[in-house]
């Protein structure tokens, strides 16, 4: 089995590393970081999946987890 990464600059970073960010900022689900993003949460799902893109969800998700759009680009700090 495969795991793929996700498709959105912000979310490039492999999908284990964003759950912890959002372990580290006491965000335990993806329905609590759409809560937070203020939208439904198939809207996040869709986002992880890369069924889905938005620049403003991204620079959200940035800032909820506490990264820069340049660190997630590469994955790294």
């Amino acid at each position: 089995m495969q795991v793929k990464a996700i498709f959105l600059p912000i979310l490039s970073m492999h999908w284990v590393k964003i759950k912890i960010r959002m372990l580290e900022q006491g965000i335990y689900t993806q329905k609590a970081l759409a809560e937070k993003l203020g939208v439904n949460p198939s809207t996040v799902t869709r986002l992880f999946k890369g069924q889905r893109k938005s620049r403003r969800l991204e620079k959200q998700i940035a800032e909820i987890l506490g990264v820069s759009l340049a660190e997630n680009k590469t994955g790294e700090k």
